[in-house]
């Protein structure tokens, strides 16, 4: 499945909705795999952040070979669903 900013607009909205502490977004960058773990003060200043950052198909604007991977919400153990 491609993510799309959709996706990451779902992700923050369901977070906020549950109350989770954590989005969590799965980046790869020329090869190397992260997750950056935001938390719920964050949402609003990271969720624009990535819409001005990142294309549709959530490609870095700036660096086609940035792009995130994966999207989850909740607690640490939701880490589980990006590695």
């Amino acid at each position: 499945m491609t993510l799309t900013k959709q996706h990451l607009v779902n992700t923050f909205e369901g977070a906020r909705n549950n109350n989770s502490p954590y989005v969590f977004v799965g980046i790869e960058a020329e090869g190397i795999k992260e997750v950056i773990s935001i938390p719920s003060v964050s949402f609003d200043a990271k969720e624009q952040f990535y819409n001005n950052a990142y294309s549709n198909k959530l490609v870095h604007v700036m660096n086609s070979k940035v792009k995130i991977i994966g999207l989850t919400h909740g607690y640490p153990e939701a880490l589980t669903d990006l590695v």
